[in-house]
């Protein structure tokens, strides 16, 4: 009688073959993750130039002006006025005016960014970036405060004198889905004009960003962020994208934390805002 033999893998083997494959799987599991950053920061970078695209198609409209940051809900007197309206988005801010331009409010998205998507006429969005407060100034609408109409005086493009110097856009986040809730759509009906500017380049973990706040949402909006092997994507005005790390100081800037606070140069960024109407001396300067 003949006997058959058959051939197995002994417990050794596949120890080994087991070896083999958790080493490659260590190997490669960083490059897959890296290789998904990658593609997540080229949609970014994608998203940011078609906003400067619609940023000057807007000044193409309107003699090379910017638009102004937001509108104040008034306590309800701006929508009186005709300042806020459904036809314009509730309580427009400048990315509600520059819609028409763009068709997608998903152009306004990082997939970098945490921040909840919330309910809107443009369906669930988010809003992961901010314009620089002493380039997109104006809040218009009445004053939420003290009832009145101040009106605004927009910045134009011609009077920046080092466009291709000067940030037009950051990578900081919005906090009103988690602040204006006393509606599923007041985040972007009514509170669009208080988170959509930045007033300095300080990442979200520096603690002078996020000053005495312990609310982790609102620390990760506080300030740029940086999540992308510690560097952040900025639009300038010259509409180039460029990306800067962590603590980068931007030539040309003061290293101050707003308008009302004095020049610190030990600071890890520099001040990007502004008076909200009008020029104001407070305001932090652009590169000259």
């Amino acid at each position: 009688m003949i006997k058959s033999t058959r051939s197995a893998f002994t417990l050794i083997e596949l120890l080994v073959v087991i070896a083999i494959i958790a080493i490659l799987a260590a190997i490669l599991f960083p490059v897959f993750a890296q290789a998904k950053a990658a593609a997540k920061n080229t949609k970014t970078i994608s998203n940011i130039k078609q906003t400067g695209t619609a940023f000057a198609l807007y000044q193409g409209d309107y003699d090379d002006t910017f638009q102004f940051s937001g509108t104040m809900n008034g306590n309800g007197a701006s929508w009186g006025t005709g300042a806020c309206s459904d036809a314009k988005g509730g309580c427009p801010g400048w990315d509600n005016i520059m819609f028409p331009y763009m068709k997608n409010f998903e152009l306004f998205r990082s997939d970098f960014d945490r921040v909840p998507t919330g309910f809107s006429a443009y369906g669930q969005v988010k809003k992961s970036f901010r314009v620089a407060g002493n380039v997109v100034r104006g809040w218009a609408g009445v004053n939420t405060w003290d009832g009145q109409d101040y009106g605004f005086t927009p910045t134009n493009a011609t009077s920046i004198p080092a466009p291709a110097d000067t940030i037009l856009l950051t990578e900081q986040r919005n906090p009103a889905i988690y602040e204006c809730t006393w509606w599923v759509g007041a985040w972007i009906y009514e509170c669009n004009v208080w988170w959509n500017r930045s007033s300095n380049t300080l990442a979200n973990t520096d603690p002078l960003a996020y000053g005495t706040e312990t609310r982790e949402t609102h620390r990760y909006t506080s300030g740029i962020d940086f999540q992308r092997s510690d560097r952040a994507n900025y639009l300038f005005t010259d509409l180039h994208v460029g990306s800067r790390g962590r603590g980068f100081i931007f030539p040309g800037y003061q290293r101050r934390l707003n308008m009302n606070s004095p020049v610190d140069n030990t600071l890890a960024g520099v001040c990007l805002d502004a008076d909200p109407f009008r020029p104001n001396t407070n305001d932090c300067i652009v590169p000259q």
